[in-house]
């Protein structure tokens, strides 16, 4: 037996906290259970383990029953409206690209079998799982089928035990339990009635599907978005409505799509009532119930054929939950409360969150991704610093982002120039109340905008000093600051972690006592890998009293392990961290401004300048030397200048497309002082 790299607890009333040892769990618990909803962390090591075990202990649990071919269910399936269709007539058209054996399909799916359910493979995919687990597609055919569907993303390498446990079990078959990703952003954009319809259509939905969900699960989605605690607010009253009336729904068609894909599989495969069923999905879609149980429950209860109906003791609820620093800390000395622990993240025993808690270690990251982040960002910038002198850039575009982040038309007017060079993600200046006479340090000045903005509001008595890691934007500050005869402003070459004592130094030249009254920052956060570091050099620059506007983009809950996300976002910070980090740092009068938090840039600012950016396109040549110029993290505007882009926008990164940004994501402003 594989010893799992974790720990395992029960969740129930009468047994919360009980720990299970990996045998009792296995043999007592998943074997006699017929369905089994495994919440998970995308791409973990352990997590993957413990699916692993218990894929081949459902499938040891039936290898002693005869097999009984499923032919005719297989023609059943290719005539119905459920997820098995989609073998048959996909809109990629595999079949033009593999031959289907009909009888090795038919025995592939015999049954008695356990059926595994996986999220990271959308129903639209099962064809290419089916070739792939009668051979004719090997691992490396499968994964790149997978990448040229392209719609779900995700890293299928940690993967590779689970897919060689079925391949080489014949008990267990995988099946694609999603309904393909565009659909979930075709609700945000084209509206609820027709995804319903063309979802409905292509089989990954019920016809008589009405994405309605329960206030209760609605309170327990905007909770993973906001970072509400649940549990001191347990019937939503602190909870707002804005996700209500899109992105609850684009949840909702996901946990539809996986409880009728489990609902077909159970009624057209399951011809001798003695399957088992394995549903992975994120924990997200079945904590509490919510989402992929209460629906597979729902679909059951209207079942006429009472042989396939599934009821709750059928099914077994695992969680899993990744230990944080704390957690392994006290582990590591013996000291860890694992009942305090389970009350603190699902709510005491009366929860129901789930039946077992699986509590694991996270694997470390490695250290050298830091180093990678730091030269990356550095080398990208200096490019951007290098060409900023050029003359170019779309000062219309420029203007109507800046109104649309907030910026007034006197800042505007004072970056003059300038603006065209603005590259952030929000305004600092409307949370800071920056003073005349004031001494402001910009974290990550870049070529100096925001700098510039906030010299404009200390006068010729303030002062201001920017630090930034790129060597060449700082040059390019420099001269702009002296162009302008602004004798109070300088900038310095530093990583904004590690300040020492450069900015204090020039702070103690023009006269002034060491700190600062103010510090901005708009976007360095971002990509800053030690994000304490940072806000502790804030701390330690900052005067008494003296507060900070940072400007940065969060995680809101935690991106999916094993989708391959750029760089940038993986090192974005995680929402919920932010608070708990500047309280211990010592910060009080904190707050998180999500009042502008969207990720997605304003229709009106797309389009002020659709017609300019129209126009440049038209006036650009179109190169092999400008596309090869689109590298190391920035490209050519097409007049020589050089700006920042997101990974998110290359062939790398296309199944991004099909995620909501909004929903991962956010624009937040930091604000905190130094008592």
């Amino acid at each position: 037996m594989t010893i799992l790299r974790g720990r395992l607890f029960r969740l129930t009333p009468k047994f919360f906290g009980q720990e299970l040892s990996q045998k009792e769990f296995l043999e007592e618990h998943v074997a006699p259970t017929k369905i089994v909803v495994l919440g998970e962390y995308h791409g973990a090591a352990p997590i993957i383990q413990l699916q692993t075990s218990i894929q081949e202990t459902m499938a040891r649990s039936i290898v002693h029953l005869p097999m009984i071919a499923t032919s005719v269910a297989i023609a059943k399936s290719s005539e119905a409206e459920c997820p098995l269709a989609q073998s048959n007539n996909s809109e990629h058209k595999q079949d033009e690209e593999y031959e289907i054996g009909i009888e090795q399909i038919s025995n592939l799916h015999q049954s008695p079998k356990v059926r595994v359910i996986m999220e990271h493979f959308s129903m639209e995919m099962q064809q290419i799982l089916d070739q792939f687990q009668i051979g004719n597609l090997d691992t490396a055919g499968f994964i790149q089928a997978y990448k040229d569907i392209g719609t779900e993303g995700h890293n299928l390498n940690p993967y590779l035990p689970i897919l060689s446990s079925a391949l080489e079990n014949n008990r267990i078959n995988l099946y694609g339990g999603f309904i393909p990703r565009p659909y979930a952003r075709m609700i945000m954009r084209e509206g609820l009635d027709q995804t319903i319809e063309r979802a409905s259509q292509a089989g990954f939905i019920s016809a008589d599907e009405q994405l309605r969900g329960t206030d209760g699960h609605y309170n327990f989605f905007e909770s993973l978005l906001t970072g509400r605690d649940i549990h001191s607010d347990p019937h939503g009253k602190l909870a707002t409505d804005r996700f209500r009336a899109k992105m609850f729904p684009a949840q909702l068609i996901k946990d539809a799509s996986m409880a009728w894909c489990a609902k077909n599989i159970n009624e057209i495969l399951n011809v001798n009532g003695q399957d088992r069923m394995l549903i992975v999905c994120g924990v997200g879609h079945m904590l509490y119930s919510h989402g992929v149980p209460e629906r597979i429950l729902e679909n059951s209860s209207n079942d006429d054929d009472s042989s396939s109906t599934i009821r709750q003791e059928d099914m077994l609820r695992v969680a899993c939950l990744p230990m944080n620093d704390k957690h392994i800390r006290d582990e590591s000395e013996q000291k860890l409360d694992t009942e305090a622990l389970l009350k603190d993240a699902y709510g005491g025993p009366d929860s129901n969150a789930a039946d077992v808690c699986f509590l694991y270690i996270e694997e470390i990251e490695d250290e050298s991704k830091d180093e990678e982040i730091i030269k990356e960002t550095k080398d990208a910038y200096d490019k951007v610093g290098a060409t900023a002198h050029l003359e170019g850039g779309n000062m219309q575009k420029a203007h109507a982002i800046l109104s649309s982040l907030h910026y007034t038309s006197d800042e505007i007017a004072f970056a003059g120039a300038d603006a065209v060079n603005y590259q952030g993600v929000g305004c600092p200046h409307r949370h800071i109340d920056i003073q005349e006479g004031e001494a402001v340090a910009d974290f990550g000045s870049g070529l100096g905008v925001d700098s510039m903005i906030a010299r404009g509001a200390v006068g010729p008595n303030g002062l201001v000093v920017g630090i930034d890691l790129s060597t060449e934007c700082v040059g390019h500050a420099n001269k702009r600051a002296q162009e302008r005869g602004f004798q109070n402003m300088s900038f310095v070459q530093s990583s904004i972690d590690n300040i020492g004592d450069k900015a204090k130094d020039i702070s103690q030249k023009s006269g002034r006592k060491e700190g600062f009254d103010a510090i901005i920052s708009n976007g360095a956060f971002c990509l800053l890998p030690n994000k304490k570091k940072g806000f502790e050099e804030c701390f330690r620059l900052l005067n008494d009293g003296g507060r900070i506007a940072i400007c940065t983009t969060v995680i809101k809950d935690t991106l999916e392990h094993g989708v391959e996300w750029p760089l940038c976002m993986q090192t974005f910070a995680k929402m919920n961290e932010i608070e708990p980090m500047l309280r211990k740092l010592g910060f009080v009068d904190i707050e998180l401004d999500l009042s502008d938090s969207d990720m997605e840039v304003p229709e009106a600012v797309e389009e002020e300048t659709s017609e300019c950016s129209h126009r440049d396109n038209e006036n650009k040549q179109g190169t092999v030397e400008q596309d090869k110029e689109k590298e190391n993290g920035c490209e050519d505007d097409g007049s020589g200048r050089f700006k920042v882009h997101n990974d998110e926008g290359s062939d790398e990164f296309r199944h991004l497309e099909n995620f909501d940004m909004n929903a991962l994501c956010a624009r937040v402003v930091i604000k905190a002082r130094k008592p």
